[in-house]
């Protein structure tokens, strides 16, 4: 039968044998995204630490994105094949019913499947929270860039 974890190391040792650089986490204690009200204010060392920073965890989340994903797509491929072989009896047994009845059944009567489904549902979550940090830090950055570029354009015209 299929088995998530054992493709999935298969899949970690082909990653890593393409020696691909791994974005680190980010060793800033400054963990704060907040813009001053005037941007303006930031000297440019501040404005270019702050782009920097904003980049940095940009993509640090985005690897762990990837991660997380990779990890996902096994884990449901495994959860739709036990649930599709589980749900052949309870079909049986409760004739002609919407998949989440079946599902929910199949749960219910099948506890060895729960810790699948579990890690399923928390990587889920953790991924709408890597999703929506990705988002805040991108459009720090685009913020800061606009700034850069505007004293850029200054500079140039100046």
């Amino acid at each position: 039968m299929f088995n998530a974890n054992e493709v999935l190391e298969k899949v970690q040792s082909k990653i890593a044998q393409l020696n691909l650089p791994i974005p680190p986490k980010p060793s800033t204690v400054d963990t704060e995204m907040q813009l001053p009200p005037d941007p303006d204010k930031l000297t440019s060392t501040e404005l270019a630490q702050k782009l920097m920073k904003a980049s940095a965890w940009f993509g640090y989340v985005q690897r762990l994105i990837g991660v997380l994903e990779s990890e996902l797509v096994l884990l449901n491929a495994e959860y739709k094949i036990r649930m599709n072989v589980l749900g052949i009896p309870v079909r049986n047994k409760l004739g002609k019913q919407n998949k989440e009845v079946i599902e929910s059944v199949v749960l219910n009567e099948n506890k060895d499947i729960m810790p699948l489904f579990t890690r399923i549902q928390e990587l889920t979550s953790i991924r709408s929270t890597l999703e929506s940090r990705m988002e805040v830090y991108s459009k720090f950055y685009a913020a800061l860039s606009r700034e850069q570029s505007r004293r850029d354009s200054e500079t140039r015209a100046g």
